[in-house]
């Protein structure tokens, strides 16, 4: 889903000359340069109108091992269109510190306009997804302990817990009734399926609101796909339904039709197709459906077979390979394009591995539900993207995991998180001024001064833009920058 990148870039910035002007630039790497730019024009000219251009450009993510891309914006090629607006002239500047390459053309007599605001060349998902839960850190539902267990990403060690009443309305210690599922919603809000109810938490033990379930029953497993609905499915041995909750309160809207045969539902994960991923213990299968972009209906058009795999599925979630990674009492990788097992990876004393998590950089986690029963303390795991090393740890508190999530997450499917740059040019001669995005990601746009981006860590990766300002009398000026999407 996605690839690593681990340095840090810089761009220096160079002049460029283009008709009768010249945009002088500073001269030192990373330096805004728009704030130090002078032109020098002549004469008159007359009008001329703005350019439509098309551009590709390729993600360096989610390119799977066949070459086929498995999410939205890996080799993704702009519409064609370019996104045009057009604004007064103004004198503010921007705060951005980095620099972008700037060129500024002009006819005789007219003072063409300039570019004065830079963007931030880097976007960091931990940092421009908002959240007042710390980045990095993993969080695990303890069903049998009725709370939440907070461990760091990187070494898994134990860091705080809590709980919720709704954890514990049923006074049992069996799985079912304790939190099970959970996942973080666009609001950077955690989300927990507890017996009865959702339990929205904006910080550690602090709750947002809660939202009545479809019915009572132990939810396995929550997801959101892109437009921030909410899925879950039941346990094993549950009423084998697979539920559709609405972005805007979580209020039940449907329950999904699944395959003949299909039951005893557990994992659950899209892709950046829109493509529901469902895991299925009855007939050993996942089943795939077909690309979607509204999430109303869903067709049932793929299977994989889980034929010599150890155990039953558990969880589903997509690795930085772009392949699926599927719990089945081994972690069992699969081509989703070619619809083939392309190998297995496990740690020797995890036996029963249940909840799977993907974090920004590859790494994969999952906790063994000891015993088959979660009746003894759990083990946690940590693998790299490859799944060729891992670290684990012993939690003597946590007992019977099943939701799994790590804080500052974005992936590839999930609801993504929005990248923003307001651009400002000025004019001496106070012309009206047209914006325009020449080229640019795939699903980057430009609404009035505000170029916008929806990413996710599907995203990581270099990509080119390129803006155009005109002031409808000949005079314009670009910008041309790479914007570096990275993981921390």
């Amino acid at each position: 889903m996605m690839a690593i990148c681990g340095e840090n870039w810089m761009w220096g910035r160079r002049c460029a000359a283009v008709v009768l002007l010249v945009v002088g630039c500073a001269g030192d790497d990373g330096a805004s340069g728009s704030d130090t730019a002078t032109a020098t024009t002549t004469a008159t000219t007359t009008a001329t109108t703005t350019a439509t251009a098309t551009a590709t450009t390729t993600a360096t993510g989610s390119a799977s091992e066949t070459g086929t891309s498995t999410g939205g914006s890996a080799t993704d090629s702009d519409s064609g269109a370019t996104d045009t607006s057009t604004t007064d002239a103004t004198g503010s500047t921007s705060d951005a510190t980095t620099a972008s390459e700037s060129t500024t053309t002009g006819e005789p007599g007219n003072s063409p306009p300039m570019f004065v605001s830079d963007p931030e060349l880097e976007v960091i998902l931990t940092e421009v997804y908002k959240s007042d839960f710390n980045p990095g850190e993993a969080f695990i539902a303890s069903s049998r302990t009725d709370e939440i267990r907070v461990y760091d990403a990187e070494t898994l060690d134990y860091i705080t817990s809590f709980n919720h009443p709704a954890f514990s309305e049923i006074n049992s210690p069996s799985y079912q009734y304790g939190p099970n599922g959970m996942a973080f919603n666009e609001r950077g809000n955690l989300v927990v399926a507890a017996y009865s109810q959702f339990v929205e938490f904006s910080d550690y033990g602090v709750e947002y609101a809660t939202y009545p379930k479809v019915a009572p029953e132990a939810t396995e497993n929550v997801i959101f796909d892109a437009l921030g609905n909410l899925y879950t499915t039941t346990s094993t041995g549950g009423t084998d339904k697979l539920n559709q909750y609405r972005a805007e309160d979580y209020a039940f809207e449907q329950t999904i039709d699944v395959p003949p045969g299909a039951g005893s539902l557990t994992g659950i994960t899209f892709d950046g197709y829109g493509r529901l991923y469902l895991a299925s213990q009855t007939d050993n299968t996942i089943h795939v459906t077909d690309f979607n972009v509204d999430f109303v209906t869903f067709n049932w058009v793929d299977k994989l077979s889980g034929a010599g795999n150890p155990g039953n599925f558990e969880g589903l979630q997509f690795n930085a390979n772009g392949q699926l990674v599927a719990a089945a009492g081994d972690l069992v990788l699969y081509d989703v394009f070619n619809l083939s097992k392309v190998g297995t990876f496990d740690a020797p004393n995890d036996a029963f591995p249940v909840p799977l998590r993907v974090d920004n950089e590859g790494n994969i986690y999952t906790a063994d539900y000891e015993n088959g029963q979660g009746t003894a303390a759990a083990d946690i795991f940590r693998f790299t993207p490859d799944g060729k090393e891992f670290i684990t740890k012993n939690d003597p508190g946590l007992f019977g995991p099943f939701g799994l999530v790590i804080s500052g997450t974005v992936l590839a499917g999930d609801p993504p998180v929005l990248w923003e740059y307001v651009l400002d040019a000025v004019d001496a001669d106070g012309d009206e001024l047209t914006y325009t995005l020449v080229s640019g990601p795939d699903g980057m746009t430009l609404l009035g001064k505000t170029l916008s981006w929806a990413v996710t860590s599907e995203d990581i990766g270099e990509h080119p833009v390129s803006l155009k300002v005109e002031d409808g009398n000949g005079g314009e000026d670009t910008q041309d920058f790479v914007l570096v999407v990275k993981s921390v």
